[in-house]
């Protein structure tokens, strides 16, 4: 049983978790509309009470989620190696870029301002190919194939981005 879990994409324990806690929000809100139909009297208090509840728990499990998968994700940002700075087009250059290795087929992109005196976006992503970043008039391209605006950092980066690369 061991070995066949350790075949699982990592995913699949997000997806595991996931489906226990909804498990067990399903038996809960169950549990809540059999004691609030139970009896006539003081229905309406107790299913005040009881969203009140559900609304607490099911806050409480989305916190406990974007936890996890934040734990993870600055766990894994934590070893990066074999940084490689990318050069930037020209002298006047406004940001420089920068790809670590994570693990497997994983990569850490950083993007800096022109001193590098902070991160001012990050991307973590998948490839199985050699990397091939290029620098757009607007952006930072780092999958050409990604359907969209996927494999493209746009720069200057969003206030999202900067937010985000100042987290761990």
């Amino acid at each position: 049983m061991h070995h066949a879990m350790a075949e699982l994409p990592e995913w699949a324990s997000y997806f595991h978790l996931a489906a226990v806690a909804f498990l067990l929000l399903v038996l809960d809100t169950a549990r809540a509309v059999y004691r609030v139909l139970a009896t006539p009297d003081a229905r309406a208090t107790r299913a005040r009470r009881v969203a009140l509840a559900t609304t607490g728990r099911l806050l409480a499990v989305g916190g406990i989620w974007i936890a996890i998968v934040y734990g993870h994700g600055a766990w894994e940002r934590a070893g990066a190696h074999n940084c490689r700075h990318l050069p930037a087009v020209d002298a006047s250059a406004r940001y420089a870029a920068e790809y670590c290795y994570l693990r497997q087929d994983r990569l850490l992109l950083r993007i800096y301002d022109a001193r590098r005196d902070g991160v001012l976006a990050r991307r973590t992503f998948t490839s199985v190919e050699p990397v091939r970043l290029s620098w757009d008039g607007q952006a930072l391209v780092y999958d050409a194939a990604a359907p969209g605006a996927k494999g493209r950092l746009l720069l200057p980066p969003t206030m999202r981005d900067k937010l985000l690369a100042r987290l761990p």
